[in-house]
């Protein structure tokens, strides 16, 4: 992804986690708030419960690029912050994609 188009600052991860709108699976959460930049921008969070570095980073692979499509077709500005459950570390790719597309219409409003 692009660098414009992820959410970087701690602030901006708090802020969506806490004012945003959200929604949930066994696998992912995902939370979305209006930015005023026009662009979508998105977040990862992988917690240090779910498995050491190489787990963790596996998992951001897989959702980064999972999320990539929607956010190059998402109009308008939102922040996107999607947090990893346990189940994700075993999920096979095609289910992670089913439930990110479920995921992301329900929080766009699509």
């Amino acid at each position: 992804m692009q660098r414009r188009s992820r959410l970087l600052r701690s602030a901006d991860f708090d802020r969506t986690l806490r004012a945003g709108r959200r929604a949930a699976s066994e696998y992912l959460a995902l939370f979305v708030s209006d930015n005023e930049l026009g662009r979508p921008r998105v977040g990862l969070a992988v917690s240090k419960k779910l498995g050491n570095a190489v787990v963790r980073n596996r998992i951001k692979r897989r959702l980064r690029e999972l999320v990539r499509p929607l956010v190059t077709r998402a109009k308008g500005g939102r922040d996107v912050v999607i947090v990893a459950r346990a189940r994700a570390v075993d999920a096979e790719f095609a289910r992670l994609r089913q439930e990110i597309e479920m995921l992301w219409a329900k929080g766009w409003g699509e």
